[in-house]
């Protein structure tokens, strides 16, 4: 039985993170940096927060900055042990395609690992870490950024932000499936272009992906809509499956094109640990 979620998603800050803010609100004021002096502006530029990670005896460089990417980081290899492993046993030959690459905290570690990936996520501000990630880590000749919603055709749709953030999650496109989300102070929706994953691989002749991520928090049923063709194509998928009616319908599609569950992690509430929240699951034909 498929269980429903009463977590909300969202990150909210512990009390020692609210009072660390509070100090850094009351220095950055004594020190004017939010003003529009010389001093203030050539500080901020100065900053340079990165933190490496070790990956197969390779070290990942990414950009931080704020708490959020700071803890993505720090939890690469500890947040999803699944992907992890399914990295891990990715070849040099394999042409991966990450729908909802964030930042590229996946990508890039793919990306080490294989010499075609295609990254796709909506969300402008992320695009611009993942960007600067993939650079940081010298992979961008063999990454190619998807900047655009995922959905059955192209179109404007509208798509609702959780808030305003470097490696912000969430964001829910025009049709999707509503999750239970705890929304920043800066929610908002906005334009945004989308495309048939289908149509863009065939209009621009690219190698089809035999390996395919899918983590679209609440967009899968306006995902697959798009990209059909792709996923019959694959051989291996793996999927974040919230639980939710939506997910059930992928995970269903999936097995009538012939993939079958071949490894599983359960997800729990970072604020309950005995409440399953969800599965991260491998499928193989």
């Amino acid at each position: 039985m498929r269980m429903s979620k009463i977590e909300s998603y969202g990150f909210k800050p512990s009390f020692g993170r609210r009072i660390i803010r509070s100090f850094c609100v009351g220095l950055i004021k004594v020190l004017n940096l939010n003003g529009r002096s010389i001093f203030s502006n050539e500080f901020i530029q100065s900053l340079d927060p990165k933190i490496d990670v070790e990956f197969e005896k390779q070290k990942l460089t990414f950009r931080t900055g704020n708490g959020r990417l700071l803890w993505r980081a720090n939890s690469l290899l500890t947040e999803e042990p699944l992907m992890i492993s399914w990295i891990k046993s990715m070849q040099s030959d394999d042409v991966v395609l990450d729908v909802g690459a964030n930042v590229g905290m996946y990508t890039v570690p793919i990306a080490k690992k294989t010499q075609t990936v295609y990254a796709c996520e909506l969300d402008p501000l992320n695009i611009a870490i993942l960007k600067e990630n993939l650079f940081l880590n010298s992979v961008t000749e063999n990454v190619v950024v998807l900047p655009f919603a995922c959905g059955d055709s192209a179109k404007i749709v509208d798509v609702k932000f959780r808030d305003l953030a470097y490696g912000d999650a969430l964001q829910l496109i025009e049709g999707g499936d509503p999750q239970n989300t705890r929304f920043g102070h800066r929610t908002h929706t906005a334009k945004v272009i989308q495309f048939s994953l289908d149509d863009v691989f065939v209009q621009l002749n690219l190698p089809r992906p035999n390996k395919i991520k899918i983590d679209v928090d609440g967009n899968e049923l306006t995902v697959l809509q798009g990209m059909k063709d792709l996923i019959r194509s694959a051989n291996e998928v793996y999927f974040e499956d919230s639980l939710s009616e939506s997910c059930r319908v992928v995970v269903q599609f999936l097995s009538s094109v012939g993939f079958k569950k071949h490894q599983s992690v359960q997800m729990f509430s970072k604020n309950n640990s005995n409440q399953i929240i969800g599965e991260n699951i491998v499928f193989k034909k």
